[in-house]
């Protein structure tokens, strides 16, 4: 017989007599159940869960269950995943994977391949990983197993988005979202969503990735799944600054820090605070940037730290087990008792000599690391300021070149009042003069009609033709309406009935003329001015007390 089967015969031999006084399935209960509750814990408290397998694990062997140790092997498999032990990993998936082959269990060789392909995937090996994630889709699609079938596609789709083939990476996604949806499997539904809206954030279609991203947050909410929640606000945040929203972005988050340290969650503190240091610093708030800059690198360290904590802990547990395995077998196979103590003392040397070497390696990282941020820091530190500088330059010119438009504009008003004002004084001029010669030119007809009177008529209907202010109104109007852009305009569409003489009442209002300077302007005399004043005063609907003068001001 091949030696390699003889440990696992005596160990099911031993178990059989051992536990004579019990049924199969009585034995098998307990460890049932320690696999079961290390399932349901292995995402939230992976060290406890590893521990649990562990203790199944060597029960398992202990009695000879078969299918104990393959489970084992698996959840083994799937924590070491998770917490990066990528070779121990692979060592356990493919003990399970071999037993599973053996039992004739097609549903849990499916399961472990698609595990070996997370693994493989992870550690670079994309070819493995592929292979083995056919094999799984083979195995799911032969049982028509629509949920294993979903897990499947949401596997290829996140490989092929890694390639950046996003059209078959969305296809894919799409495809697992309709399964999960027919079968009504709302626990992996909030993961696609995430999924398709990580695909189109890639493709920089900002709307539809967000779309996706509430759809995961709403579903993750309503099944209290806090840690995801948290993922799907910092994804929101992201498609509001990637589209220059910057206060929604803020507002999004801001939330996904604040539940964040709710929860105690470092990584989501770390990733939050990553995504806030870039909103201020597309804000141009270089304070606000660094400092949240800073304390996701330092949440970084103190991650780091932990995990090379939580790795020599769970790399002393392996150690532990396979320190037992090993006994078990040097027991069984009756060797020496100092070789045995040999064997051990000389793996746990070895085993913690590569432990320390490895600590003293992750501590010269994280030294070059620091300092390599504290260069980091440094440099946008100088790059803040430089463009700090040149904005306030910038800010600067722009004012200068405001306050010299300001000035020019001042001195254009100031010449086109001028220019208003010469010509209302020319017009109250001329009309005065005109006035003047009519007056003498009828006293002379007065005196000597006999020679005169044809020549005084004609002179007379000369200057009463000329007293049409037409053509020196056009201009004081043109000149009126520079300096008052929208008085004409804003009056008319107010007040459409009024006539041409009581606009032009109301532009010499405007302009504060003494009544006597508006009765020669409009060659009338000041009681007229007067009737035309309470005329206008009637059109516009002023009461009795109220200031005509100060209602015109007003119009703008």
């Amino acid at each position: 017989m091949n030696r390699q089967w003889l440990l696992p015969i005596l160990i099911a031999l031993l178990g059989l007599y051992s536990c004579r006084d019990y049924t199969a399935n009585e034995e098998h209960l307990p460890i049932d159940g320690l696999l079961a509750l290390a399932d349901n814990i292995q995402f939230t408290q992976s060290d406890t869960a590893l521990a649990i397998v562990r203790q199944a694990l060597e029960e398992s062997q202990s009695i000879g269950y078969t299918h104990g140790i393959a489970r084992s092997s698996q959840l083994m498999g799937d924590l070491l995943y998770h917490i990066g032990g990528l070779g121990p990993a692979t060592q356990h998936l493919n003990k399970a994977l071999s037993l599973y082959q053996s039992e004739g269990n097609p549903l849990q060789q499916a399961y472990v391949n698609l595990s070996l392909s997370k693994v493989y995937q992870r550690s670079g090996n994309q070819n493995q990983s592929f292979l083995y994630l056919h094999q799984a889709r083979q195995l799911f699609g032969e049982l028509n197993h629509e949920l294993g079938m979903s897990m499947v596609f949401s596997s290829l789709g996140h490989f092929y988005e890694k390639a950046q083939q996003y059209d078959s990476a969305l296809q894919y996604q799409k495809r697992a979202l309709t399964l999960l949806e027919k079968i009504g499997e709302s626990a992996g539904l909030s993961e696609i969503h995430d999924n398709i809206g990580s695909i189109y954030e890639d493709l920089n279609q900002f709307d539809q990735a967000q779309k996706h991203f509430e759809i995961a947050l709403e579903l993750n909410e309503k099944n209290n799944n806090q840690a995801s929640a948290i993922v799907n606000l910092n994804n929101i945040g992201d498609t509001y600054r990637k589209r220059e929203q910057y206060e929604q972005a803020l507002n999004y988050s801001l939330q996904a820090l604040d539940l964040a340290e709710s929860a105690n969650l470092d990584y989501q503190i770390k990733s939050a605070c990553r995504d806030l240091s870039k909103i201020y610093e597309a804000l141009r708030q270089p304070e606000k940037a660094l400092s949240y800059l800073t304390r996701s690198y330092e949440i970084t360290d103190d991650l780091f730290s932990e995990q090379i904590a939580a790795e020599i802990a769970n790399t002393q547990a392996v150690y532990e087990l396979e320190q037992k395995q090993q006994r078990i077998s040097i027991l069984e196979k009756e060797q020496g008792f100092n070789r045995t103590i040999t064997i051990l003392s000389s793996t746990g040397v070895l085993l913690f000599l590569i432990l320390g070497g490895a600590v003293s390696y992750q501590q010269k990282s994280k030294n070059i690391k620091k300092r390599k941020l504290l260069e980091a820091e440094a440099t946008l530190a100088k790059t803040q300021l430089e463009v700090t500088q040149l904005s306030e330059l910038k800010l600067k010119t722009e004012l200068e070149n405001i306050a010299l438009k300001e000035e020019q504009l001042q001195q254009e008003l100031e010449l086109k009042s001028k220019s208003l004002t010469k010509s209302a004084l020319h017009m109250i001029q001329k009309n005065e003069f005109l006035h003047d010669i009519r007056k003498k030119l009828k006293d002379v007809r007065k005196g000597e009609p006999e020679l005169q009177d044809k020549r005084i008529k004609k002179l007379i209907k000369s200057i009463e033709l000329n007293f049409n202010m037409d053509d020196d109104w056009q201009e004081f109007e043109t000149i009126f309406q520079q300096v008052h852009s929208v008085f004409f305009e804003k009056l008319k569409m107010l007040y459409p009935n009024l006539s041409p003489a009581e606009v032009r009442l109301c532009a010499m209002l405007r302009l504060n003329l003494h009544s006597k300077d508006m009765a020669a302007i409009m060659g009338i005399s000041q009681d007229s001015l007067r009737i035309a004043r309470y005329r206008l005063r009637k059109k516009l609907g002023l009461s009795k007390g109220s200031n005509l003068y100060s209602f015109i001001m007003n119009i703008s």
